[in-house]
């Protein structure tokens, strides 16, 4: 064969699965119960105290994997379980035994260790250190991991408290249930005299004489039966007692603890749904207001626990992370993907936390922000652009779409940093600039004239009234001297003819003569009245511009 004939190495191909691994580390959160939790008895707050421990139950083989000397840790008892009252009331299935057995499976055996929280004096220098002492058993015998004692060093206590009912100068403080613990007992023992005093209505107890008792009366009347028969020896023999009800007492007794339990917790029927007794004949304002009377003892835990707990729980993440952070990570932070490396963060003694608490509710918040928006479109429109500018109309707009209850702006909104700068415009046309200024005069100019042209009509029409009512008031006035003059007219013109034709001496009927009375100076004093009615006279005015009398003119 030849070397044409000879054949190619073919090439071989594989399957190849790759699987990759990647230690993932994350600082975790976790609940403690009251029960395994202790502090020393003077204590006020964990930052302060000095010393604290924590009790947890953890298997074997998890404390050998660990890394905790396996000889020391099989040679620890098992754990038993001690039952406090926070343990019996949450074990309500009975998953709880009294006694941990050792049992067969040696691994699955479950042993008691604690961690103790203690400043003290390790180094001997003369300056006291938090340390952390794990021990083991009820003993408590330090345990040895990796060939040493666990007693280390720490920054702080891993622990963050929070309690919604403070104590003043306590580092426990009271729960719901403390607060309404006395008013359930009152309550129960109200209803049991309650049920009771039904029971008794229902089965009185019965008086029978023994004189009228057979030898199975008590029998019959053990046995209580709809239909019973109970044998006597004299018909009507039994009496039976008369309970009194007191139910109507009972009943606003336990409205009362109702209304106290509702002041103490602030859960009220109002905060739970609509209650028609409470909202009849109310407007929403009212409505309103009970609701927030009701919310106001509610908030106010959330705000302690806000200030308390939460925010040294996440001054201890911060650290945790700061502290034990070996890579960076890209996270979604403002919707935009951003590397964060914990390594580069400095020690951020003066950082402030801010808990997630607003001013008021939702829609109140929403209401405050629409104001906002409202000054900001003002001022855009009187020109104030160096004021308001396009990232706070974003901001307002961001804010506008988290109140309202949706999760991303974006679908809205688009940021303005993202875009860049805008184009720049055309330079402006001076002739046109010229022109528009022009047209803005021209218009200023004619709303100037209509303004004045309105004001005059408004002047003129104003005279115009004026003159008309004091027209009116004169003619009335002049109707009024004319008829003054006519009256004096034909008084004067009675008195002539009264003067005229009466006779100076009268004769009776026996022919005797009498003196006649002269009216001429009766008659002088009613023409100079006359007179003085007919004097000129002169109108006057009062302080509202009206005519208010006449009088002579002097």
């Amino acid at each position: 064969m030849d070397a044409l004939d000879t054949p190619l190495d073919t090439p071989k191909l594989h399957d190849v699965t790759i699987v990759i691994r990647k230690t993932y580390q994350c600082a975790r959160v976790e609940g403690v119960p009251p029960e395994e939790f202790g502090i020393e008895r003077n204590a006020r707050s964990l930052r302060d105290c000095g010393y604290c421990f924590h009790e947890v139950i953890r298997r074997e083989a998890d404390l050998i994997e660990s890394g905790y000397d396996p000889v020391q840790v099989r040679r620890l008892p098992s754990a038993r379980l001690l039952r406090t009252g926070e343990t019996r009331s949450r074990d309500t299935v009975e998953e709880s035994q009294d006694l941990a057995g050792d049992g067969i499976n040696k691994a699955n055996r479950e042993i008691k260790v604690t961690e103790h929280y203690v400043r003290m004096d390790y180094e001997r220098d003369g300056k006291a250190r938090l340390y952390r002492v794990t021990t083991g058993g009820d003993d408590d015998e330090v345990l040895v991991r990796n060939g040493e004692e666990e007693i280390i060093e720490v920054d702080v206590i891993p622990f963050a408290a929070m309690t919604p009912v403070i104590m003043t100068h306590r580092f426990f403080g009271r729960s719901i249930a403390d607060v309404v613990m006395d008013i359930q007992r009152i309550k129960t023992a109200l209803l049991r005299g309650a049920l009771d005093n039904l029971y008794l209505h229902n089965h009185p107890r019965v008086e029978v004489p023994e004189s009228h008792a057979s030898d199975n009366t008590l029998d019959d009347l053990l046995v209580s039966r709809p239909g019973g028969i109970v044998r006597t020896k004299v018909p009507g023999g039994l009496q039976w007692q008369v309970v009194p009800d007191i139910t109507a007492s009972i009943y606003p007794a336990l409205q009362y603890f109702d209304a106290t339990r509702e002041w103490r917790t602030g859960v009220s029927r109002q905060g739970q749904g609509v209650d028609p007794n409470a909202l009849q004949n109310q407007v929403a304002t009212i409505a309103n207001q009970m609701f927030n009377a009701a919310q106001a003892r509610i908030k106010l835990i959330a705000r302690i626990f806000a200030e308390t707990g939460i925010r040294d729980l996440f001054a201890l993440l911060h650290g945790v992370i700061r502290k034990n952070g070996s890579q960076a990570e890209t996270v979604r932070l403002r919707n935009q993907w951003v590397d964060v490396d914990p390594r580069d963060w400095r020690e951020r003694n003066d950082m402030t936390i801010n808990v997630g608490l607003g001013t008021g509710s939702r829609s109140e918040q929403l209401a405050h922000m629409m104001s906002i928006i409202g000054l900001q479109r003002e001022a855009l429109a009187a020109g104030l652009t160096h004021m308001v500018t396009a990232n706070n109309l974003y901001n307002s707009a961001k804010e506008v779409v988290k109140l309202v209850g949706l999760k991303t702006t974006s679908r809205f909104f688009t940021d303005p940093q993202g875009q860049g700068a805008p184009p720049a415009l055309p330079a402006p046309d001076p002739a046109l600039i010229a022109l528009q200024t022009r047209t803005e005069i021209e218009k200023t100019q004619a709303l100037a004239d209509i303004e004045t042209q309105k004001a005059k009509t408004q002047a003129e029409m104003a005279l115009a009234e004026r003159r008309f009512e004091l027209e009116r008031e004169l003619k009335l006035l002049d109707a009024r001297i004319r008829r003054e003059q006519h009256s004096h007219a034909m008084a004067q013109a009675v008195a002539r003819g009264m003067t005229a034709a009466r006779p100076k001496t009268a004769t009776d009927s026996e022919g005797t003569a009498t003196p006649v009375v002269d009216p001429t100076p009766l008659i002088a004093e009613l023409l100079n009245a006359l007179r003085g009615i007919n004097a000129p006279k002169r109108v006057v005015y009062g302080a509202n511009g009206k005519p208010s009398h006449i009088e002579p003119m002097q």
